[in-house]
């Protein structure tokens, strides 16, 4: 808790007010981006029984519909008994969020914990974080969706799409617009990954192809469960955050994203971690097929979009350290495909 603060920032005041409660301005503390890339801004609210999370996501996204969908879901995890996620608070019509200043702001739990995974890896760590994921994915998968529960993956076919589109020239401009008097150290890493892009994206295309001819199980995934995203307190799993991208595919997608955020090889950690998450959540020989596509896809695909972003289409970022960091990881990963 803050024990000197200024007057509460108008926006949150107002957001605030529709949940029916007060808070004084030393019960919030601003925590920025804390940490994060997504462009949410967040507070954490103190309360005498248990702190709350406020969130205002980026202009951009998600969509008020896409927003409703990630609270059902959560709520249909909730009553399957799976409780390792925020619990969003309803505002004072019954609402479960706000739609203010061209955002929309949530107010959840404070989900404990620290995201440590990565800084101090073990097999204890990483199965609980396996385990989890697969509990959730058994959690979400009665979750009745709008479309067939058997298909080709649209992640897959998403970034088969896209990288058949970076070899049709978007690379090459790509690699013209690169500026290193904007930010020479990206732009170094920058060359780097459009040279492993060259060397790599024909084999991984090959690889996407024959996954986009799969027939799989199709139901809730979080999409974009990168290691941040998983809390512990010493080696137990307190919860899972950050559901933004939640949508419909196969669960090889996240099984792919958590482990390839985890480790930079395909040794150890991967087959601890895909045996793990088989014990709670059998994938199928079609299944592992995708997440080796998926994985090699999207790391292939990640630095490019990192790039494409900063320097075509001139987004800005604060955490710049983060992203070199993002950068090295990403050209670790296409060193070894």
């Amino acid at each position: 808790m803050i024990d000197e603060a200024g007057p509460l920032e108008p926006e949150v005041a107002w957001v605030l007010a529709a949940y029916g409660q007060r808070w004084r301005p030393k019960d919030i503390r601003p925590l920025g981006w804390a940490g994060g890339l997504s462009g949410s801004q967040f507070w954490r609210i103190e309360i005498p029984d248990d702190p709350l999370c406020l969130r205002r996501w980026p202009a951009e996204n998600p969509s008020k519909d896409q927003l409703a969908l990630i609270h059902a879901v959560l709520g249909h995890a909730a009553r399957q008994g799976f409780r390792a996620i925020p619990t969003v608070r309803a505002t004072l019509d019954g609402g479960n969020y706000v739609d203010h200043a061209g955002h929309l702001w949530e107010l959840t739990t404070w989900v404990r914990g620290q995201a440590d995974l990565c800084r101090h890896p073990n097999h204890v760590k990483l199965a609980a974080a396996m385990t989890t994921l697969a509990e959730f994915h058994r959690a979400v998968s009665s979750f009745v969706p709008p479309c067939p529960m058997r298909g080709v993956s649209p992640g897959i076919v998403q970034r088969l799409a896209q990288l058949r589109n970076w070899l049709l020239g978007d690379a090459a401009k790509l690699g013209a617009a690169i500026d290193a008097r904007r930010w020479p150290e990206l732009a170094a890493r920058g060359q780097r990954v459009l040279q492993l892009f060259r060397r790599h994206a024909a084999g991984i295309v090959a690889r996407l192809e024959r996954a986009a001819r799969l027939e799989v199980p199709i139901q809730i995934c979080i999409r974009d469960v990168w290691h941040e995203h998983v809390l512990f307190e010493g080696d137990r799993v307190t919860g899972i955050i950050d559901f933004g991208s939640l949508g419909w595919d196969n669960v090889a997608i996240d099984v792919a994203r958590l482990l390839g955020s985890l480790t930079s090889d395909y040794g150890e950690y991967w087959g601890v971690g895909l045996a793990v998450y088989g014990r709670s959540r059998t994938l199928s020989p079609s299944e592992l097929l995708l997440v080796q596509a998926f994985d090699r896809g999207s790391t292939l695909l990640s630095g490019l979009n990192w790039l494409d972003w900063i320097f075509r289409q001139h987004r800005e970022f604060e955490a710049q350290q983060v992203i070199l960091v993002r950068m090295d990881h990403i050209l670790t990963r296409l060193e070894q495909l």
